[in-house]
């Protein structure tokens, strides 16, 4: 039974668990103005909902988060899809729109790429199927969110957040459907090889198989699959990439979460296991997690939900905590198949001719006008380059959403609801079993002292090619043949060291998993973890709480020592160099060698792939955040071709690129923080700034965004502030989206932490007051 206290303890105003919210430090008076305040929930007094079969009662702390008790399960998940509403109607209502293409309903011309891309790709497709596949069990769970959801939109359609105002627009109704629209859309935006894939087809006439192990490394001492298949694709002559594959690396830019930490030890307070959790992903305004209480004689948990999901995702109840990182499961394939230059819509497999597919979608746009585009079907997903006479080739996307509907497997409604309910490890092992199209490292803690660790998603079985390069789709040998068991994914029970640490890292000292990815992240974040946890004598929430914030980087432990060996003649690239030979590798707000070290790197891989990549380096540069990539093995491979500029006479040394990447970058920095280098702070650079996805100028920014706010860490410390040099800058796009720390032996005290605030509507008191706590202990 869960504590009973849990009830008492909110009475007197206390929670049970702390939270403190991501924020900045400088608030804009006023900011809840007239206009603003329109369509803020009722939290006060009694409120109906049709088809409730007893009383509820929602407490909302001083921060405005809510805490529901019930007298059924039903009754519950009503009451949290009407909070839900009240609070992040309008993201709810994007998520929908960004799962099913229509955005540019309402966003205009701009969003049809977009809108064609998801489409394309069919996150509205599974939508549909996972909505006809939902069990019977589970149904009046759904139906009775869904209630919630639309009474609230039912009652206030005359009084709806701002945004709806500004459109006047009154969202549909919610269908079983869109239960799945974040799943959907979340499958696509964790996957993480697409990119990878894009660069090597964008770079093939410079780049074969032994230039891409340099490029593409995978992680250290990796025995990488030959794929020599790969250098029969380089003559051949691909159209450009489509426009909608620039439109979802713009969105991904913003969205796309690519790491996360996670780590638990058994020897917590009390003898107890201490769990945390700090899923990264996109700097958004309203945040990606709502934090929620729900309490019925059946069902008691508390943590992190996202609105359009009933329940809890991340979190704990009475007995179990539990929190995810992304496997990095590669699930996105590109197959090149050679057409007929004259009639390029022809295509051929072992030498027979395929006509393609086509179907035509239709946009709505605000002015009810509508736009028309193409896709092009082949047997293994739609075409992603141009299909035009003169190409003799075309590259085609496979992925979960372009699969026969047989061979797409997802039970999450189901894995939500048993890993919610799950008492132990072992019954959270088995939850995780229903978790298809989203892969996840699940790693849980039980009052009896268990602890473990298990990946779950589908991770495709491949022949003819390893997934890690596009493949021959023209060869008739490269397919799927199904998915890894369940019981052969990656995974952990009571491990000897006493504790298990994940951060999107391969699996370390067992060669035996199979490999559903070549695209981990890089093994900084997981080391620093392991680093430290294995040498705490007591563990504790603050010494984890200290983890958190750790902003030291072994990245530059491993590259900066290399340095020293070189002696350069120019002025400014000695100067840069001595800076970083004297920094302490903290890549804190305040330092300047942080701010050397970053903008090196960046302009180091300008200088190596500007010459071969063009335009096309922003996909590389879209990798930065988490993979293992060139800069940190080329220092060891003097000899590699990857340091020769392919755009001179002459052949580079490593000494001459990495001169000419120091002096660029002392000339940058000039240019930005000005000549006197001691007042080079790394937080000039690096900011948070919580950006209202609807503000357009100076004043809507200045009332609806927060920031920016100086930030420490980068994207691959422990304390992750993730920037992508391909947008122009070292803005920061993804954040520790929570910060969980769950102690088993008293998990009252359980601490979450997330940004901005719980409301997503501009105004209102708890859009933005859950800040200062987190910039404070967190920052």
């Amino acid at each position: 039974m869960m504590d009973c206290r849990i009830g008492r303890v909110f009475q007197r105003k206390k929670s049970i668990f702390v939270i403190f919210i991501l924020a900045c430090s400088c608030i804009l008076a006023g900011c809840a103005s007239i206009f603003l305040n329109k369509g803020f929930p009722q939290i006060k007094g009694e409120a109906s909902i049709p088809g409730l079969a007893g009383r509820v009662e929602v407490i909302r702390d001083q921060y405005g988060i809510p805490h529901i008790y019930a007298g059924t399960e039903e009754d519950l998940l009503m009451a949290q899809g009407y909070v839900h509403a009240q609070d992040r109607l309008w993201q709810m209502e994007t998520f929908r729109r960004v799962a099913s293409g229509t955005l540019s309903e309402v966003g205009g011309r701009e969003m049809v790429s977009l809108d064609h891309w998801m489409r394309l790709i069919g996150v509205s497709r599974i939508r549909s199927l996972l909505a006809g596949r939902i069990i019977d069990e589970q149904k009046p769970l759904a139906e009775a969110y869904l209630k919630g959801i639309n009474a609230f939109i039912e009652q206030h359609k005359d009084n709806l957040p701002l945004e709806f105002q500004r459109l006047g627009l009154v969202p549909k109704p919610w269908k079983t459907e869109d239960l799945y629209n974040v799943v959907g859309v979340n499958a696509w935006f964790l996957e993480t090889n697409f990119a990878q894939e894009l660069v090597a087809l964008a770079g093939r006439k410079y780049f074969g198989t032994e230039e891409l192990k340099d490029l593409l490394p995978s992680w250290p001492g990796a025995v990488l699959p030959e794929d020599s298949y790969f250098d029969s694709l380089r003559g051949l002559a691909l159209g450009n990439f489509i426009p909608e594959v620039e439109s979802l690396y713009k969105m991904t830019s913003t969205y796309d979460g690519v790491g996360s930490n996670n780590w638990v030890t058994a020897q917590g307070p009390g003898g107890k296991p201490l769990l945390e959790n700090d899923p990264h992903l996109a700097l958004l305004v309203p945040g990606v997690w709502y934090f929620c209480h729900l309490e019925s004689p059946s069902y008691r948990v508390a943590g992190a939900s996202m609105a359009g999901i009933p329940g809890v995702i991340i979190g704990h109840n009475d007995r179990l905590a539990w929190g995810w990182t992304n496997v990095m499961t590669d699930v996105a394939d590109l197959y090149v198949f050679r057409v007929d230059p004259k009639d390029p819509t022809t295509y051929y497999v072992k030498d027979k001719p395929l006509q393609m597919r086509t179907r035509d979608e239709v946009y709505g746009l605000p002015d009810g006008s509508t736009e028309t585009r193409r896709i092009y079907e082949t047997i293994h997903g739609p075409v992603i380059t141009e299909v035009k006479p003169g190409v003799n080739a075309v590259a085609v996307l496979k992925w979960y959403g372009t699969l026969p509907d047989d061979k797409i497997f997802d039970e999450s409604a189901i894995g939500f609801f048993a890993l919610n309910r799950a008492r132990t490890v072992k019954e959270g092992f088995e939850a995780g079993r229903h978790f298809g199209l989203i892969g996840q490292n699940l790693v849980l803690a039980d009052i009896n002292g268990n602890i473990g660790w298990h990946a779950f998603g589908a991770a495709p079985l491949r022949k003819g090619y390893s997934g890690r390069l596009p493949a021959d789709g023209s060869s008739g040998e490269c397919d799927w043949v199904g998915y890894l068991p369940y019981d052969k994914m990656p995974s952990s029970f009571n491990p000897e060291k006493g504790f298990i640490a994940t951060a999107n890292n391969r699996p370390p000292g067992d060669n035996s998993w199979h490999p559903v990815t070549y695209d981990w992240c890089a093994p900084y974040r997981y080391e620093r973890i392991s680093q430290v946890v294995s040498s705490m004598k007591d563990p504790t929430p603050e010494a984890f709480r200290q983890l958190q914030k750790d902003v030291h980087s072994l990245q530059a432990d491993n590259i900066l020592p290399k340095l020293k060996q070189y002696q350069f003649t120019d002025k400014k690239a000695r100067a840069a160099q001595d800076l970083l030979l004297s920094w302490d590798r903290e890549v804190g707000a305040n330092s300047s060698g942080a701010a050397v070290y970053e903008v090196f790197l960046t302009e180091w891989l300008r200088v190596l792939l500007e010459d071969e990549l063009g335009d096309n380096l922003k996909l590389y540069f879209h990798l930065l955040p988490a993979a293992y990539l060139v800069q940190d093995v080329i220092l060891d491979r003097p000899d590699s071709p990857v340091w020769d500029r392919v755009d001179t006479p002459g052949k580079e040394t490593p000494q001459q690129i990495l001169e000419l990447a120091l002096k660029r970058s002392y000339e940058r920095l000039e240019g930005r923080l000005g000549p006197n280098n001691e007042k080079w702070d790394w937080g000039r650079l690096h900011t948070y700034y919580f950006a209202h996805p609807g503000a357009r100028s100076k004043i809507e920014h200045k009332l609806l965004s927060r920031g920016p706010i100086p930030a420490a860490g980068d994207n691959t410390t422990v304390n992750a502030s993730c920037f992508d040099p391909g947008l122009g800058g070292f803005g920061v796009i993804v954040i520790p989206s929570l910060r969980m720390i769950a102690p088993l032996g008293d998990l009252d005290h359980t601490t979450i932490a997330g940004p901005i605030g719980q409301s997503g509507q501009p105004g209102n008191p708890h859009y933005d007051d859950l800040i200062k706590p987190w910039m404070s202990a967190e920052g």
